[in-house]
């Protein structure tokens, strides 16, 4: 008899593997009533109340993998690991935060004071945004750094949007440029951090900037059809919403904003700047879906908005263009576990 072949993370990818668990997460029949918006989304919504509902998210940062001693000082990484979870309940439309619970697992031959500047980081992070700092747990840790946090916001259900939104002929958009903070990454492993013309680039990965301010008027003015941050990159973004909402996609990577570190970088590296967007990570900027009708109030709206793409039949399937060449668009971009 054959051994059976034993699957790996590895070989299934981080997205595939998510399409297969999400669906078959266990939500009891006694609470079906409360569920908002279940698994799928940036944020989890419970209903509360007829027209109060709680929004939370969660997110980690390990050391060797999301970031190396040395890149930012300790405030710097506290502030970028709330601020990313933030990320998220702006990705969900009009939400107000409300709390975070901090889970940190710490080698104990961590000095103290790495440990107070990291909580001083995060408390600067909460301060900015209004945030309580609820708690958490704290624990040791034979290797590196682990750092979760679990952030809660409120809402109006009426005023959060989904990825399952997008309708054919929608426009679309990001709230700024994409792939920064992936040139960042390069620039601190390339160790070329102290060039002046680099600091937009650093910036961009270390200092991260949940948009709320975008995310509460396209949800309190109903004016986008789907929603979802740029932190996996562009491809994933729009392939997570294409898939959500069962339609295809078009990209035009020359609509893309391109500040000039970034195009300047991408040269002095030999690559494409557009690949930065495509296939980059952490950005956090909003991708969102509008229709026609409300592109001109969005684009008054939200400075720096730029339309990039239109959404498809989901027949014509996904596609980037550039210099009037059509590609199709394939995979997520980065994706944990190799895949």
């Amino acid at each position: 008899m054959a051994k059976k072949k034993t699957r790996k993370l590895s070989n299934l990818g981080e997205f595939n593997w998510l399409r297969e668990r999400l669906p078959r997460l266990y939500w009891p029949a006694s609470l079906h009533s409360q569920l908002c918006i279940g698994p799928g989304d940036d944020a989890g919504v419970l209903r509360l109340t007829s027209g109060r509902v709680l929004v939370a998210t969660t997110d980690a940062m390990v050391e060797g993998v999301h970031f190396e001693r040395g890149w930012f000082s300790w405030e710097r990484l506290g502030e970028k690991v709330l601020a990313v979870n933030l990320s998220d309940l702006a990705a969900m439309g009009d939400v107000k935060p409300l709390a975070a619970l901090i889970t940190a697992a710490l080698p104990g031959d961590t000095p103290v004071d790495y440990v107070d500047k990291f909580y001083k980081g995060l408390e600067s992070c909460a301060q900015r945004w209004k945030i309580g700092l609820l708690g958490g747990d704290t624990v040791g840790s034979k290797r590196g750094w682990f750092v979760s946090v679990t952030a809660f916001g409120e809402a109006n259900p009426k005023n959060l949007i989904k990825r399952s939104g997008a309708r054919l002929g929608d426009y679309i958009v990001t709230t700024g440029p994409l792939g920064l903070a992936a040139a960042g990454l390069e620039v601190l492993r390339s160790d070329s951090s102290k060039k002046t013309w680099v600091r937009p680039l650093v910036r961009a990965f270390s200092q991260p900037q949940p948009r709320f301010d975008a995310g509460r008027l396209l949800g309190h003015q109903h004016l986008a059809t789907s929603l979802i941050d740029s932190s996996d990159g562009l491809a994933a973004s729009v392939r997570l919403i294409a898939e959500a909402s069962s339609v295809g996609a078009e990209i035009r990577l020359a609509d893309i904003p391109m500040p000039d570190s970034l195009m300047r970088w991408a040269r002095r590296r030999g690559r494409d700047p557009w690949d930065y967007a495509l296939s980059g990570g952490e950005d956090y900027e909003l991708i969102a879906t509008v229709a026609p009708a409300h592109w001109n109030s969005v684009r008054r709206l939200i400075p720096g908005v730029a339309r990039i793409g239109e959404i498809l039949q989901r027949k014509e399937g996904l596609w980037v263009v550039l210099r009037k060449v059509r590609f199709p668009l394939t995979g997520y971009g980065f994706s944990h576990f190799g895949i």
